[in-house]
């Protein structure tokens, strides 16, 4: 908890510290700024996990047993994609027909399931924007529609899309022209994949196998990743699901270190 605080205090201190900076005089440049933000980024993460996964050892140091440990070591960090039990699979090919599909044909019997939707590059042939739309048009009131992972011709990964992205703007007047960049393209040269980070997704290199340190995880986030897709064994025909570390510093942060800092205030 002691780590948790520190940071916390050190986040504050140094927001302040950037917030008044330039009434003072100094300037503060975009790049400084960014230098800045991965270090407090790192610091945060170090102090979350260390509370989430390091005091369960005892007599370790924890430091060491934190940067040491694997991700799969610490299930809470990888937000699984649906798989098993009454979960619903849509691996879609280019020519698969729309239609055919039960979230088209028969929405009301899938809204309650988990829908885990992998769009399948066949190679020579593209997709048809107009009819992935149709597709996107029947998941859009979906609930259980949250991911969605591209996948090349042999069956590994190449990218990933937040499912609520997909349903804003794979739905709206311009869905085909989104569509055509963020799905297409991607399958026609994977270099492309690095656009999906405009839109909150992953490229075929913001991947990192389950049996990574988290150490590894940390240094990758420090660099600009904001999501990680997570793949069993380092397989990229088993992605597995996703690390966020900035939604799991923000939510983990708020509840842990709140109390804490109060206590040290006197409040």
């Amino acid at each position: 908890m002691g780590k948790v605080i520190i940071s916390a205090a050190l986040g504050i201190a140094a927001a302040g510290a950037v917030m008044v900076a330039p009434y003072a005089g100094v300037h503060i440049t975009p790049a400084q700024m960014m230098m800045i933000a991965a270090a407090l980024s790192v610091g945060a993460a170090v102090a979350v996990l260390t509370r989430t996964v390091a005091d369960k050892a005892i007599g370790k140091s924890r430091k060491v047993l934190l940067l040491s440990s694997q991700l799969k070591e610490a299930g809470q960090l990888i937000a699984r994609f649906p798989h098993g039990g009454d979960m619903l699979s849509l691996s879609i090919k280019p020519d698969t027909l729309i239609d055919r599909l039960e979230v088209v044909d028969k929405p009301g019997k899938c809204i309650t399931r988990d829908i885990m939707v992998t769009l399948k590059n066949s190679g020579s042939t593209k997709f048809n924007p107009v009819e992935l739309k149709r597709l996107f048009m029947a998941l859009k009131d979906q609930p259980g529609f949250i991911h969605l992972v591209l996948l090349d011709s042999h069956g590994e990964f190449v990218g990933y899309i937040p499912g609520f992205y997909a349903k804003r703007e794979f739905t709206g007047p311009n869905a085909e022209v989104q569509i055509a960049k963020y799905v297409d393209d991607v399958f026609a040269d994977d270099n492309n994949s690095v656009n999906l980070r405009q839109i909150e997704g992953a490229g075929k290199s913001d991947i990192i196998s389950d049996e990574a340190k988290i150490s590894e995880a940390i240094v990758k986030m420090a660099g600009g990743f904001r999501r990680l897709i997570v793949l069993r064994r380092g397989y990229h025909r088993r992605p597995i699901g996703l690390v966020n570390f900035s939604d799991l510093m923000s939510e983990t942060l708020s509840e842990q270190t709140k109390p804490s800092l109060r206590s040290m205030l006197g409040r």
